[in-house]
Order: C-alpha cells, then sequence, then structure tokens
C-alpha cells in the first residue's frame, strides 16, 4: 500500500478555484496543507470552511501557523480537526506522503 497524497493548497479561496479543484479529487486518508492565501479557507463563518468541515474524518487537515498568524487570524479559531504545524512540519508531512500536489 502507497503513502497517501499530500494536497498543499497556497491561493484564496475567494480568488482562485483551487480548494474547489482539490476538493473534487481528494480521496480517503489523504492530507490538506493550507499554507499562503489559503489559510483564508478557514475564517470562520465562510462558505469555504463550511465545505473543509464536510470532508470526510479521515482527511488529515494542516494549517501552516505562520502564515495564519501573519493573515490576522487566530489560531483559537480552528477548527479542532485542524493541526497547525511550523516549517519542519511541512518537511515531515512531505517525507510521509507518497506523491505531493501543489495547487
Amino acid at each position: 500500500m502507497s503513502a497517501p497524497t499530500l494536497h498543499i493548497l497556497r491561493h484564496s479561496p475567494t480568488g482562485s478555484s483551487s480548494l474547489a479543484n482539490c476538493m473534487r479529487v481528494l480521496a480517503n486518508k489523504q492530507s490538506v496543507l493550507l499554507i499562503e492565501d489559503a489559510v483564508y479557507a478557514l475564517l470562520p463563518g465562510s462558505a469555504s470552511l463550511g465545505s473543509i468541515k464536510l470532508l470526510p474524518g479521515d482527511v488529515r487537515l494542516h494549517v501552516l501557523e505562520a502564515d495564519l498568524l501573519a493573515r490576522g487570524l487566530a489560531l483559537d479559531d480552528l477548527p479542532a480537526r485542524v493541526q497547525s504545524i511550523d516549517y519542519k512540519g511541512i518537511v515531515q508531512l512531505c517525507e510521509q506522503s507518497g506523491k505531493v500536489v501543489s495547487w
């Protein structure tokens, strides 16, 4: 059995269709990492956050803490299933993944 795919999203969900496109191909037990402007997908009350909350429970969700904080989003507002990580965590995710797809 191969290691799961890691999907890295970097564009704002309001200015790009990357999140929607990724969600269409996302399979069970895969991972999603939000970096740069993609962290805006986690804005409380946003349509994108509503979509993220509907993902299967075995899809792992991560956000780069530095990008989240740089854009003024609070760690306290993250859904419980979203894990904030640092740059070292990104390297570990990539190493654990069989394939990395950047959106």
